[in-house]
């Protein structure tokens, strides 16, 4: 008959600490296993880039501050030469700076040769001086056709009584903006007249229409001719340049009047 062993307490001991090892992990390996592996399933950190701060405290090169202290002394220079410019030209226009009877361009030299012959004018009419006269052919348009018209002017130089006659001619011709335009300079070249127009001319030419502006220039050709011999053919120039050609009539080549056979 088999014989059977009891085992003492240590022995049972033993026993169950190495089935408890085989058979179930205790709860603190289990717990440490679980960390390791929700470790290896995070992503790896990330280190942050690095960064780089500039330092503000290095002093800037020296050609770079010379550029710009140059820069900001040319602008201060440009903008005091401008402001001054605008403030002597404004009062030059007032009268405030400019002296009496100086000449600085054509239009206040053309005011005063104008100024200059009115005043000569009076002084020999209070003088009770005779004043000398002269009698002059106009030819003008009026209606679509070329008029005569006799008119006595001031015996002065003959450029002076030819500015006086071609200016008449214009006004008697009702000209577009007659009252704006001027005889800027007269001079004449063996048996051409050069009449320096200004501007306005060209414009009121252009107002006019070709019909009108021919028969213009044909008036004045003609009292230039009749009125100033040797004088024949007259030579326009707009603000002292030779005109472009083209626009309402041509103004680039010399006018004259065809000779009477």
């Amino acid at each position: 008959m088999p014989t059977v062993r009891r085992s003492n307490g240590a022995s049972g001991e033993r026993d169950s600490s190495s089935i408890s090892s085989r058979g179930r992990v205790p709860t603190p390996r289990r717990r440490q296993i679980q960390q390791a592996a929700m470790a290896a399933k995070k992503p790896p950190r990330q280190k942050p880039a690095p960064r780089y701060e500039v330092d503000d405290d290095r002093p800037a090169p020296l050609l770079l501050k010379v550029l710009s202290w140059l820069g900001i002394i040319l602008l201060c220079f440009v903008l005091g030469y401008l402001g001054t410019s605008w403030v002597v030209e404004f009062l030059n226009r007032k009268l405030l700076l400019k002296p009496e009877n100086r000449i600085e361009n054509q239009e206040d030299l053309s005011t005063f040769e104008a100024a200059e012959q009115e005043r000569i004018t009076k002084e020999k009419l209070n003088s009770g001086a005779e004043v000398q006269q002269v009698s002059l052919n106009l030819y003008h348009v009026k209606n679509d056709s070329i008029v005569e018209t006799r008119q006595n002017f001031v015996s002065k130089v003959e450029e002076d009584n030819m500015r006086d006659a071609i200016m008449a001619v214009v006004l008697l011709s009702e000209m577009p903006g007659a009252d704006k335009i001027k005889l800027l300079h007269v001079f004449k070249m063996s048996d051409t007249a050069f009449l320096d127009m200004s501007g306005q001319f060209a414009s009121a030419l252009d107002s006019a229409g070709q019909r009108k502006s021919l028969l213009l220039l044909t008036s004045i050709v003609r009292t230039v001719q009749e009125n100033f011999s040797p004088l024949s053919q007259v030579r326009f120039l707009i603000d002292s340049k030779p005109p472009k050609q083209g626009g309402t009539v041509d103004l680039s080549a010399p006018w004259k009047m065809p000779k009477r056979s």
